[in-house]
């Protein structure tokens, strides 16, 4: 097996709407912490290619123009690329230039806007032009520097995060849930050279990335960052790579206060990323570690979530509640507008990709802000230890609720209207969709490789 590893800076250099909370009034005050672009190239069978951006999330446009700059440039086929996302809340969301694929109302010109219609993405266009040309450079560079080495997969558990969905008598509340059950699990995989010296740390946790709150205007990789750095520091010369897991409910354990949730200060979003390190250092120090065979077998799935049929009544309704919060009924009015242009949708494409690392690891990353509980009933549905499973990953424009969370309610399940371009909240046959195409995609890699 051989590998390579690549990073790069991706800070704005100017003020920029940051994204990931929807009541931020202005642009950027400066940066707290850098954002970087990392990618780790590996070589076995096949060539599989992880990249990682600090960054909120992207729609279509953005994923399927850089796979096709990178399959037109390095040959990489889209089921051989992994993009994922910190998700952090103090950086920008991305878009491409193919207007087609364009999702949401974002822009890091015009932050939030009511009409998608007028809004300008000319610096998104600038800046996704540097990206890609910045990953291309970095890839480049990844094939001229390749070297022979082992891939070694190890695990614990951290207490990091904590649910945000509270079932009360009237319903699914925005609370901290300390006996909700989340997955805690802690992947770490270890790229090693050939005198067992470790390069490249990539670890898996899932959780929101967003301890400083809407009143934080710096741009940041929130703790994500702060732990990358102190596992940089304790190991010389390694690369630390996060990997987003399954965080859309989940946020920060130590922004629980009380029955509420608070907007952290920087020195107690460092502790949670110090925290976090430490939980990866024990793992490394104590934990044994596995050798990933590597005997690569990959599928890309694109499947369609379906919504259900709510009309414009609904919308209506809602903008003349005065019980309705401002925040919905911006929502709530961009949908009607929606509804009168044409442009409402009643599905969205869905992304699963599956990696068999070997016959015992495997890799399912999936597109979105998936639920905990996906990661939870996979991991039971594939037993052994040895499944990873991503969120945020090949785009993160919506949640995904699995269907006990449709049937409770809450904003994960509902805020599709808020957060993009959907006509009603997912019908609860998702869960059935993803689980199904994961099982059927599975068993097509198993006979893959059972047939070489």
């Amino acid at each position: 097996m051989k590998f390579s590893l690549s990073t790069a800076d991706i800070t704005p250099q100017k003020p920029v709407f940051l994204s990931g909370f929807g009541d931020r009034t202005h642009k950027s005050e400066g940066v707290l912490d850098p954002i970087y672009a990392k990618a780790v190239l590996i070589q076995a069978n096949k060539t599989l290619l992880i990249i990682t951006l600090d960054v909120v999330g992207s729609d279509r446009s953005f994923i399927v123009g850089i796979k096709n700059t990178l399959e037109e440039k390095f040959d990489l086929q889209h089921d051989e690329v992994l993009i994922n996302f910190s998700h952090t809340h103090a950086s920008v969301a991305l878009t491409g230039t193919d207007e087609i694929l364009r999702e949401g109302t974002y822009s890091i010109k015009d932050g939030k806007a009511f009409n998608r219609l007028i809004i300008d993405f000319s610096e998104d266009e600038a800046y996704y032009d540097f990206i890609r040309d910045t990953l291309v450079n970095m890839i480049e560079d990844c094939y001229i520097n390749l070297e022979n080495g082992n891939l070694l997969l190890g695990s614990g558990s951290s207490n990091l995060a904590v649910s945000r969905r509270k079932l009360t008598e009237k319903g699914v509340e925005w609370k901290p849930n300390p006996d909700a059950e989340i997955d805690k699990d802690l992947f770490v995989l270890k790229l090693v050279d050939q005198t067992n010296n470790i390069k490249c740390i990539l670890y898996n946790y899932g959780c929101h990335p967003n301890t400083m709150s809407s009143d934080n205007y710096l741009i940041s990789n929130d703790f994500i960052g702060k732990t990358s750095y102190v596992l940089e520091e304790t190991y010389l010369g390694v690369t630390a790579i996060f990997l987003q897991g399954c965080g859309g409910e989940l946020k920060p354990l130590i922004s629980a206060d009380g029955d509420v949730f608070k907007s952290c200060s920087i020195a107690e979003m460092e502790e949670v990323g110090i925290d976090l390190a430490n939980d990866i250092i024990s793992v490394l120090e104590q934990k044994s570690f596995i050798p990933v065979q590597c005997n690569f077998q990959t599928i890309l799935v694109d499947t369609l979530l379906y919504t259900e049929q709510t009309g414009i009544e609904f919308y209506e309704d809602m903008v003349n509640n005065p019980k309705v919060s401002d925040f919905r009924k911006r929502g709530a009015h961009r949908t009607i507008k929606l509804f009168k242009e044409g442009l409402i949708k009643d599905h969205a494409p869905f992304y699963i990709s599956i990696w068999h690392l070997d016959d015992k690891t495997r890799l399912i990353a999936m597109e979105g802000e998936i639920s905990t509980e996906y990661s939870l009933m996979l991991k039971r549905m594939f037993p052994g230890g040895r499944t990873i499973v991503l969120g945020y990953t090949n785009g993160s424009y919506y949640y995904v609720p699995t269907r006990k969370m449709i049937s409770e309610g809450g904003y994960d399940v509902d805020c599709n209207y808020c957060c993009g371009c959907f006509r009603g909240s997912f019908v609860p046959e998702i869960e059935d969709i993803i689980v199904g195409q994961i099982a059927k995609a599975d068993l097509v890699l198993r006979m893959q490789a059972n047939n070489e």
